[in-house]
Protein backbone atom coordinates (compact mmCIF):
# COMPACT_ATOMS: atom_id res chain seq x y z
CA UNK A 1 0.00 0.00 0.00
CA UNK A 2 2.83 2.47 1.01
CA UNK A 3 4.75 1.35 -2.14
CA UNK A 4 1.57 2.50 -4.34
CA UNK A 5 0.74 5.91 -2.49
CA UNK A 6 4.74 6.70 -3.26
CA UNK A 7 4.10 6.20 -6.87
CA UNK A 8 1.03 7.88 -7.24
CA UNK A 9 3.02 11.21 -4.86
CA UNK A 10 5.99 10.78 -7.48
CA UNK A 11 3.71 10.90 -10.62
CA UNK A 12 2.02 13.98 -8.91
CA UNK A 13 5.09 15.86 -8.29
CA UNK A 14 6.42 14.99 -11.73
CA UNK A 15 3.36 16.11 -13.35
CA UNK A 16 3.61 19.74 -11.04
CA UNK A 17 7.07 20.37 -12.20
CA UNK A 18 6.23 19.68 -15.29
CA UNK A 19 3.56 22.37 -15.47
CA UNK A 20 6.42 24.32 -13.28
CA UNK A 21 8.19 24.56 -16.01
CA UNK A 22 9.71 27.25 -18.35
CA UNK A 23 11.11 27.23 -21.85
CA UNK A 24 14.38 28.54 -22.39
CA UNK A 25 15.23 31.55 -24.07
CA UNK A 26 17.27 30.03 -27.33
CA UNK A 27 18.71 30.88 -30.58
CA UNK A 28 18.24 28.82 -33.40
CA UNK A 29 17.61 28.12 -37.01
CA UNK A 30 15.19 26.31 -38.95
CA UNK A 31 15.85 24.19 -41.86
CA UNK A 32 15.06 27.12 -44.07
CA UNK A 33 18.00 29.06 -42.69
CA UNK A 34 15.86 31.85 -40.32
CA UNK A 35 16.92 32.10 -37.23
CA UNK A 36 14.64 32.43 -34.19
CA UNK A 37 14.29 33.65 -30.71
CA UNK A 38 13.01 30.63 -28.91
CA UNK A 39 10.25 30.54 -27.70
CA UNK A 40 8.88 34.41 -28.53
CA UNK A 41 9.22 33.26 -32.02
CA UNK A 42 7.30 29.48 -31.80
CA UNK A 43 4.42 30.61 -33.69
CA UNK A 44 1.51 30.19 -31.93
CA UNK A 45 -0.29 31.12 -28.91
CA UNK A 46 0.58 28.51 -27.60
CA UNK A 47 2.27 26.20 -30.11
CA UNK A 48 2.53 22.34 -29.64
CA UNK A 49 6.34 21.48 -29.50
CA UNK A 50 7.88 17.70 -30.19
CA UNK A 51 11.45 17.70 -28.60
CA UNK A 52 13.49 14.71 -30.09
CA UNK A 53 17.36 13.50 -29.44
CA UNK A 54 17.57 10.84 -31.59
CA UNK A 55 17.46 10.06 -35.13
CA UNK A 56 15.13 6.94 -34.79
CA UNK A 57 12.63 9.16 -32.25
CA UNK A 58 11.47 10.74 -35.59
CA UNK A 59 8.63 7.69 -35.70
CA UNK A 60 7.24 8.45 -32.51
CA UNK A 61 6.99 12.51 -33.51
CA UNK A 62 5.22 11.53 -36.95
CA UNK A 63 2.71 8.68 -34.73
CA UNK A 64 2.15 12.01 -32.55
CA UNK A 65 1.12 14.50 -35.58
CA UNK A 66 -0.74 12.03 -37.51
CA UNK A 67 -2.81 11.16 -34.44
CA UNK A 68 -3.54 15.19 -33.34
CA UNK A 69 -4.30 15.36 -37.26
CA UNK A 70 -1.75 17.95 -37.88
CA UNK A 71 -0.86 19.04 -41.06
CA UNK A 72 1.98 21.26 -43.07
CA UNK A 73 -0.52 24.16 -42.99
CA UNK A 74 -3.44 25.08 -41.08
CA UNK A 75 -4.67 24.01 -37.75
CA UNK A 76 -2.88 24.06 -34.35
CA UNK A 77 0.62 25.39 -34.68
CA UNK A 78 3.47 22.73 -34.15
CA UNK A 79 7.06 22.52 -34.26
CA UNK A 80 9.44 20.04 -34.19
CA UNK A 81 12.86 20.57 -32.32
CA UNK A 82 15.89 17.92 -32.48
CA UNK A 83 18.18 18.59 -29.50
CA UNK A 84 21.52 17.72 -31.37
CA UNK A 85 23.54 19.32 -28.78
CA UNK A 86 26.77 21.50 -28.22
CA UNK A 87 28.76 18.55 -29.81
CA UNK A 88 27.26 18.84 -32.95
CA UNK A 89 28.24 22.21 -33.83
CA UNK A 90 31.17 21.82 -35.54
CA UNK A 91 28.94 19.33 -38.15
CA UNK A 92 26.28 21.87 -38.21
CA UNK A 93 26.31 21.96 -41.86
CA UNK A 94 26.48 18.23 -42.24
CA UNK A 95 23.56 17.65 -39.90
CA UNK A 96 21.61 20.79 -41.13
CA UNK A 97 21.80 19.65 -44.73
CA UNK A 98 20.99 16.20 -43.52
CA UNK A 99 17.71 16.56 -42.28
CA UNK A 100 17.08 19.05 -45.24
CA UNK A 101 17.43 16.44 -47.55
CA UNK A 102 14.72 14.20 -45.89
CA UNK A 103 12.73 17.02 -45.34
CA UNK A 104 11.59 18.39 -49.06
CA UNK A 105 8.36 21.12 -48.44
CA UNK A 106 9.63 24.66 -47.44
CA UNK A 107 6.49 24.65 -44.67
CA UNK A 108 7.95 21.50 -42.78
CA UNK A 109 11.46 22.92 -42.86
CA UNK A 110 9.83 25.67 -40.87
CA UNK A 111 8.52 23.66 -38.55
CA UNK A 112 12.06 21.73 -37.58
CA UNK A 113 14.05 24.18 -35.56
CA UNK A 114 17.37 22.94 -35.03
CA UNK A 115 18.80 23.07 -31.04
CA UNK A 116 22.84 23.36 -30.69
CA UNK A 117 23.25 23.72 -27.55
CA UNK A 118 23.97 21.87 -24.25
CA UNK A 119 21.43 19.41 -23.55
CA UNK A 120 21.78 18.65 -20.37
CA UNK A 121 20.82 22.89 -19.46
CA UNK A 122 17.69 22.43 -22.16
CA UNK A 123 16.80 19.16 -19.85
CA UNK A 124 17.14 20.49 -16.51
CA UNK A 125 15.09 23.90 -18.12
CA UNK A 126 12.38 21.20 -18.56
CA UNK A 127 12.66 19.34 -15.92
CA UNK A 128 13.48 16.41 -18.57
CA UNK A 129 15.07 13.53 -17.43
CA UNK A 130 17.03 11.41 -20.09
CA UNK A 131 17.12 11.49 -23.98
CA UNK A 132 15.65 8.47 -24.66
CA UNK A 133 11.87 9.24 -25.19
CA UNK A 134 10.65 12.55 -27.11
CA UNK A 135 8.59 14.88 -25.09
CA UNK A 136 5.82 17.05 -26.48
CA UNK A 137 5.00 20.37 -24.93
CA UNK A 138 2.78 22.90 -25.44
CA UNK A 139 4.42 26.71 -25.01
CA UNK A 140 3.20 29.56 -25.13
CA UNK A 141 5.70 32.89 -26.73
CA UNK A 142 6.65 33.89 -22.94
CA UNK A 143 8.15 30.06 -22.61
CA UNK A 144 5.10 28.93 -20.38
CA UNK A 145 4.88 25.51 -20.40
CA UNK A 146 1.43 24.06 -20.34
CA UNK A 147 1.91 20.89 -20.25
CA UNK A 148 5.29 18.38 -21.06
CA UNK A 149 4.16 14.68 -22.23
CA UNK A 150 6.68 11.87 -22.27
CA UNK A 151 6.98 9.22 -24.62
CA UNK A 152 4.79 7.65 -27.50
CA UNK A 153 1.37 8.60 -28.41
CA UNK A 154 -1.91 6.90 -26.60
CA UNK A 155 -5.47 8.60 -26.49
CA UNK A 156 -4.78 9.44 -22.42
CA UNK A 157 -1.85 11.98 -23.35
CA UNK A 158 -3.96 13.49 -26.27
CA UNK A 159 -6.46 14.03 -23.96
CA UNK A 160 -4.11 15.20 -21.34
CA UNK A 161 -2.73 17.55 -23.81
CA UNK A 162 -5.85 18.85 -25.56
CA UNK A 163 -6.82 19.83 -21.74
CA UNK A 164 -4.05 21.28 -21.33
CA UNK A 165 -4.66 24.49 -24.14
CA UNK A 166 -5.27 27.52 -22.32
Amino acid sequence: MVRILTIFMIMALSETAHADSTFPNLMADDLNGRTLSLPADFPGKPTIVFIAYKRNQQPSINAWVERLGLRETGGPDWVELPVVGLGAVLFRRFVDNGMRSGIISTEMRARTITIYSSRSAFNRALSIVGRGEIYVALVDPNGMVYTLIEGDVTEAKVEQLRAAYP
